[in-house]
């Protein structure tokens, strides 16, 4: 099996109807091809960690990298594996993942999760957190 993840940069006219109508179609098609992972919006950018057998990840990648709602798709991490991180999950995905913090981290300490794919995942989030400089200053 192959676990790969990739960052891109978002449309910046995505809306919430938008990533839903995505989530449904991921998880329709990930089913469908035996996929698993989880997807994480930080308001500007995308994170996926996308996992399953190596031909069926790379057909998804290819038609995710022609996907008009992103540009800029990097893989960031390629590796094979021989146990699935994400295997309850056909698409975990959370706004702004707030409601799946311990679950990441459950992961991570049970072992399931690669602790270097669990750091990028965690710093990936924590940078959709991050005010922007000089939100909430009065002049």
């Amino acid at each position: 099996m192959l676990s790969v993840i990739y960052i891109s940069v978002a449309d910046p006219l995505i809306g919430e109807q938008d990533i839903a109508a995505l989530l449904v179609q991921a998880r329709r098609n990930n089913q469908r091809d035996a996929l698993t992972g989880a997807l994480i919006f930080n308001g500007h950018n995308f994170l996926q960690l996308l996992e399953g057998p190596a031909d069926k990840v790379d057909a998804c990648l290819a038609v995710i990298r022609s996907d008009p709602r992103h540009s800029g798709m990097v893989e960031i991490r390629r590796r094979r594996i021989d146990d699935r991180a994400f295997a309850e999950w056909s698409m975990l995905y959370d706004p702004n993942f707030r409601g799946h913090d311990d679950s990441l981290s459950r992961l991570a300490a049970s072992g399931r999760l690669d602790p270097q794919d669990a750091l990028m995942m965690e710093n990936f989030i924590a940078l959709g957190r991050r005010r922007p400089q000089g939100a909430g200053t009065v002049d």
